[in-house]
């Protein structure tokens, strides 16, 4: 028996790190709600599934695995040591605990020999808490591991972007490694003139340097290897094929490959990173405003303004200094001013900010450079005098119609960029009526984008939410919700992507999809003694494809047809007044297959009660309208008046959002049957593991 009482919790620092997925994988689903219910009583946010066979295992794995995984030894169609294999084959990072409902020594040699991290049993609360403290153990190393692999990653990612930029700038680089040259960049072989940086690899580097040199070079690696005079430059010459070669170097102390290296690095005669070389770039507000008072469009393309803020400037300059962070500036104004068109202009217009005036044939373009530019800088190294520096930039930008004030648009570009780089910075904000309309359509297509794709790759999963019965009804009812995963494994709720979904024609098949799992969830729970009433919600688009879906959803059910107490279809009010002959035939023809009806959002409009007159729906569920005014008079009477027209109809009524006791007492008191909202229960997303697939949230 489960104990109610909360269990002693964990240090606060471990519970932090438990929070995840676990699966179970049991016949029984009794097994998997017992050990969720003691770990949430025990204070640990986990989310738990429950599988039954090897098939769903595989399939999860797969797409996006849990943090921990229980496979019970009594499990029919999953023995323990196929699942450890499996998971060991598929996801070897993921932790496998077998459990079991009775301690046996020769079981948990077996499954620590099967491979299994550790065996524990459910059978009371004492061993209950011992699988508490196991789990909580194994998420703390899965979670050490997960951010390892993450961490090495990343740091393979900048060695290899280092790499690169090392290959491709026109500064001379070497790296030297207890004396001797293991690597050099093209520009370095060149200097020395050589064709092939594999014909230094190798060289000591007193070879490379003038014999009344060497003492000098000397003296300086061991003191940089120190500590010391790391970075300042150094006169040096150097001996090539062609004679010698007098430079300015710097000796840099760095890493590579977990080793101490020396990285020799002699900058480009007049290259573009020297302060003081702004190609034709104009300085300061004023000079801004000018410009935009002179903008003239042509009709044929459009002007934009943009502001570039460096995040975290003020850290910058006490990182490295007042004088290397604005050579930085300068450096990142000479690889904007690269970039930028023959009729692009660019201008210093603080000590941690540039404008831009680009010219491009509409406003998607200004707007991807402006992202080309914060991707590229967040990229590169930019290598002052005595410091390298990473830097991000908020870019605000602001398309020109012409009629606009120069000040206030300049006021904006430098408010909104300095609000957005405050909070974290490192994105791109549009401003003005033009860019914020392109971009909330585009933000549209984006995102319906991110759903069809979410939809091809079974991102989408199922929540619950209990629809609580007044009249101690045992059978459960839940109004199904769709959730969706983004590509890093975010979770989103229905209201941020389906109103795009329904502006590019996709909520026929979120339909199909929320449908096909809704059914199978009721197969997997087929022979559970608490087997519940899904009510799940179809969109206008299904209404108008009646013919379409109800063809689809015959071949769906042939095996196992619907029933009334499994499934119920919801669909709003005024959705069916819009369309009451298509909607007559859909919901006639559902109640032939055997499922129910359900009128969504009702009770809002003017014949609401004869509406029901030609719907054969078995619920109505009222608008949240109803609940949020209450109180006020004219609402209760009109509740009252339509549950009483459903009572003569012989319909259940349903009212949602309830969130506090009175206004459910006073709805058992009219007579309401079932009422749902966050006072009820909030959204459960766990069911089955199949439904919370990569979820995190």
């Amino acid at each position: 028996m489960v104990t109610n009482k909360p269990m002693t919790q964990l240090p606060s620092a471990l519970l932090s790190e438990a929070s995840g997925v676990l699966l179970v994988v049991t016949s029984a689903e009794e097994v998997a709600k017992r050990i969720e219910s003691h770990l949430r009583n025990a204070g640990h946010p986990l989310r738990v599934a429950w599988i039954t066979d090897l098939e769903d295992l595989q399939d999860v794995l797969q797409r996006n695995p849990p943090d921990l995984v229980l496979c019970d030894d009594n499990a029919r169609r999953a023995e323990p040591e196929k699942v450890v294999e499996l998971v060991h084959r598929l996801r070897p990072d993921v932790p496998v605990i077998v459990i079991s409902k009775a301690h046996s020594v020769d079981r948990a040699v077996g499954a620590l020999a099967a491979g299994a991290q550790d065996f524990a049993c459910y059978a009371d609360v004492q061993h209950l808490r011992h699988l508490e403290l196991v789990v909580v153990r194994e998420f703390v190393k899965h979670h050490h591991l997960r951010d390892l692999r993450l961490t090495q990653q990343r740091l393979a990612d900048f060695e290899s972007r280092h790499q690169q930029l090392t290959e491709g700038t026109a500064d001379a680089v070497a790296h030297v490694q207890e004396g001797i040259v293991p690597n050099a960049n093209l520009a370095f072989t060149h200097l020395l003139g050589y064709d092939d940086p594999a014909e230094l690899s190798g060289q000591p580097l007193i070879d490379l340097v003038a014999s009344d040199q060497q003492s000098k070079i000397k003296e300086r690696l061991r003191a940089v290897q120190k500590g010391k005079h790391n970075g300042e430059p150094l006169e040096l010459v150097l001996v090539g094929r062609k004679g010698q070669v007098h430079v300015k170097a710097q000796l840099i102390l760095g890493t590579q490959d977990g080793e101490s290296v020396i990285e020799l690095l002699i900058r480009a005669e007049g290259g573009k990173g020297r302060p003081g070389s702004l190609h034709g770039a104009i300085r300061g507000r004023g000079a801004l405003a000018d410009a935009l008072a002179e903008t003239v469009t042509d009709g044929k393309s459009v002007r934009t303004v943009m502001l570039l803020h460096i995040d975290a400037f003020d850290a910058l300059e006490q990182r490295i200094g007042h004088t290397d962070a604005q050579e930085v500036t300068s450096l990142l104004a000479e690889t904007v001013h690269s970039r930028l068109g023959p009729q692009d202009q660019s201008l210093i217009f603080s000590t941690d900010e540039l404008a831009l005036l680009v010219q491009r044939p509409n406003y998607n373009e200004a707007e991807q450079f402006a992202e080309f530019l914060r991707k590229e800088v967040s990229g590169q190294i930019f290598a002052a005098r005595h410091h390298e520096a990473h830097i991000s930039l908020t870019i605000t930008v602001f398309p020109l119609g012409g009629q606009e004030a120069p000040d206030q648009v300049i006021r904006q570009l430098a408010d909104e960029a300095r609000r957005i780089s405050a909070k974290g910075g490192n994105q791109i904000v549009a401003l003005g009526a033009t860019a914020k309309a392109n971009q909330a359509e585009r933000e549209d297509a984006r995102r319906a984008a991110q759903v069809k794709k979410a939809l091809e790759e079974n991102r989408l999963k199922l929540a619950y939410q209990s629809i609580a019965s007044l009249e101690g009804e045992s059978r459960s009812h839940f109004d199904v919700l769709v959730r969706m995963l983004d590509e890093a494994g975010k979770e989103q709720h229905a209201a941020e992507f389906l109103p795009a979904a329904q502006k590019f024609n996709l909520m026929r098949s979120i339909d199909r999809w929320v449908v096909a799992r809704s059914l199978s969830v009721i197969a997997k729970r087929a022979a559970s003694k608490e087997a519940s009433v899904l009510f799940v919600k179809l969109s206008e688009d299904t209404l108008k494809d009646n013919d379409g879906f109800i063809a689809w959803l015959k071949e769906q059910v042939q095996e196992q047809p619907l029933k009334s107490d499994e499934i119920v279809f919801e669909i709003q009010e005024v959705v069916i007044q819009n369309h009451v002959r298509k909607a007559k035939s859909l919901t006639q023809a559902l109640r032939e297959m055997g499922a129910g009806i359900a009128v969504e959002h009702f009770g809002i409009g003017a014949n609401s009660a004869q509406l029901l007159d030609h719907i054969p729906a078995n619920f109505i569920k009222f608008h949240p309208s109803f609940t949020q005014k209450f109180n006020e008079k004219d609402t209760q009477k009109r509740l009252n008046d339509l549950v009483e027209a459903a009572k003569q109809r012989n319909l259940k009524t349903i009212v949602c959002h309830v969130e506090d006791a009175h206004v459910m007492a006073r709805l058992w008191q009219m007579g309401v049957n079932f009422i749902q909202g966050y006072h009820v229960q909030e959204p459960e997303v766990v069911l089955l593991a199949s439904d919370i697939v990569g979820g995190r949230g």
